[in-house]
């Protein structure tokens, strides 16, 4: 099981080393975040692979179908139990059913082995899920990031945070990945907690 990070003191790293997101401590209190437990960890990298150029309501939508024939989370041994032909009912291509289920398969022979993820580096999950076919860079780091919690996560590829830096930098352009690591690297070791915080600014703007 992964352990809830110290979030209380990444706060304090960050006051010292990164004032710019004192505003936005001030605002939003201190960070939630907590691990998802193991048995969902599956389900949730499903999802990346499901969701993989559609939009968020398509994605979740063939989620809540694939949970109504797989069960709620889905598991390796479910979703291999079910043929294709079900499986495409819920809106899912013939290559990310492929995919799903060659998932599974590494799951259940242990290739893929959730158990050990605690006792792995950051770059080793990483390393090893880059090996798992339909999972893009971006659902690997919001997973080591939401799911995990580790709390030095940069998911460079994300809109809305880097609409949010380009915000906090006042900069003329949305960084690129290159960019953002240089923006961010006086946060490390707690990026996670300062993306958090730039999403609950992100979530705040929405709503007004």
């Amino acid at each position: 099981m992964q352990k809830t990070p110290n979030w209380l003191a990444g706060e304090q790293y960050l006051r010292v080393n990164a004032p710019e997101l004192a505003p936005f401590m001030e605002q939003y209190g201190h960070c939630n975040m907590k691990p998802d437990c193991q048995e969902r960890y599956f389900e949730v990298l499903l999802t990346g692979i499901a969701a993989q150029q559609l939009p968020p309501e398509v994605s979740r939508k063939i989620m809540d179908q694939l949970r109504r024939l797989a069960g709620n989370p889905v598991t390796p041994e479910k979703l291999l139990s079910l043929t294709d032909e079900t499986i495409v009912t819920c809106g899912l291509t013939a290559i990310k059913i492929t995919y799903m289920k060659e998932f599974a398969r590494l799951v259940m022979d242990h290739t893929v082995d959730f158990s050990l993820f605690a006792e792995m580096t950051d770059a080793q999950i990483v390393k090893l899920l880059k090996t798992v076919k339909g999972l893009g860079q971006w659902t690997i780091e919001m997973f080591m990031l939401l799911s995990l919690c580790r709390p030095d996560v940069l998911p460079g590829d994300d809109f809305l945070l880097k609409k949010e830096v380009k915000l906090l930098f006042a900069l003329d352009e949305i960084p690129k990945r290159g960019q953002l690591n240089k923006l961010m690297e006086p946060w490390r070791p707690w990026r996670s907690l300062a993306v958090w915080y730039l999403w609950q600014h992100s979530a705040d703007i929405k709503k007004k």
